[in-house]
């Protein structure tokens, strides 16, 4: 690899990271909303897995795709906040049975009637710029903050590297 190829990569990543945050506010800011909720990974069950990330300990998917929460969802709420394009950007973790929790997965899961996993009350989403087994890219983009392990219970507010928002 030539000396400007290694000088331009965090341009590169950097740019990448950038038009993947751009393309999640877009999509979860559309005017054109739909109560419809984009299908995820959805299985006869959803199994909810810990593992170490460059972001700590994080929840994740069978296929070990970090798991978010949104903060426009109420804990508790019904039915996700998060539809149409922004279901798109971030496709929730469904399920068509019940959910399973992992080793070390601590609080309790649930689903929604519309089959979406729920953590603690909170309904989980993936994030599309997201690869199965890679660290997260998604946390504070667009009121999404990845689901983290530190208790059963959300943790305390807390400021993120993208402005402030929870974090759980």
């Amino acid at each position: 690899m030539a000396p400007d190829d290694v000088s331009r990569r965090p341009l590169r990543l950097a740019a990448v990271a950038v038009f993947a945050a751009v393309l999640a506010l877009v999509a979860c800011s559309s005017s054109a909303k739909s109560s419809s909720v984009a299908a995820g990974p959805s299985s006869s069950t959803a199994t909810v897995t810990v593992r170490s990330t460059s972001m700590g300990m994080v929840l994740s998917d069978s296929a070990g795709r970090p798991l978010y929460t949104y903060s426009g969802d109420q804990a508790g709420a019904t039915t996700s906040a998060c539809t149409g394009g922004c279901a798109s950007a971030w496709p929730p973790l469904t399920t068509n049975g019940t959910p399973t929790a992992g080793p070390g997965v601590t609080g309790t899961l649930s689903k929604l009637s519309s089959g979406q996993v729920t953590w603690n009350g909170h309904p989980l989403y993936t994030f599309a710029s997201d690869s199965p087994g890679g660290n997260p890219t998604g946390d504070g983009v667009s009121g999404f903050h990845l689901a983290v392990t530190s208790s059963s219970a959300p943790a305390n507010t807390t400021t993120t590297k993208a402005g402030s928002g929870y974090r759980y």
